[in-house]
């Protein structure tokens, strides 16, 4: 966000009270790390993009509930994870193939892409088989820059386990990499 723009908070009471563009102004904030969020979890774009489009609905139905007692990003990675769990356990569909971050929000640079592919691929493929706990945490954590706090929030459990999780989900992330 920058200075002078108003805060989410500020957007859901604008929406509320009317203004359809404060919405807008929440998705084009929020939606490229949900997608992120969503692709990383499911590692199917089409996926991840029917998971973005379900959370900002979900959100589209909440937002006259809502009631900013936590950030609005909390309440939006609560509602992606819970529908990537449901399509991942629908479609029993995990991650197998890698595209960064950067390649989704098509960005990058082409021969530095080239050079990390290897690694790359080497690490989504650890990351998919990861145990569910294990793997959400590390997302959230590391891929996603989210706190230990926050991560605690959205998956609904004591910030010490997300900590234990966390090392225990690189460890384990190290040795199917071949890492020691």
């Amino acid at each position: 966000m920058r200075t002078g723009e108003p805060s989410d908070d500020d957007l859901v009471r604008m929406f509320k009270a009317g203004d359809g563009s404060a919405f807008s102004e929440l998705y084009r904030r929020h939606r490229q790390k949900i997608m992120n969020f969503a692709f990383r979890m499911i590692g199917d774009r089409d996926l991840a993009a029917d998971a973005l489009q379900e959370t900002f609905g979900y959100l589209f139905r909440k937002i006259p509930e809502y009631r900013p007692e936590a950030k609005l990003s909390t309440l939006l990675f609560k509602a992606a994870r819970s529908i990537c769990l449901n399509m991942i356990s629908s479609r029993r569909r995990l991650p197998s193939k890698v595209e960064d971050a950067e390649s989704i929000a098509g960005g990058g640079d082409p021969s530095s892409q080239a050079e990390e592919s290897d690694l790359a691929e080497k690490a989504a493929a650890a990351l998919g088989r990861l145990p569910e706990i294990y793997r959400e945490v590390i997302i959230l954590r590391v891929l996603d820059g989210m706190a230990c706090s926050e991560i605690a929030e959205v998956l609904g459990i004591p910030e010490g386990t997300v900590k234990s999780r966390a090392h225990n989900g690189l460890e384990m992330l190290r040795g199917k990499m071949g890492f020691k």
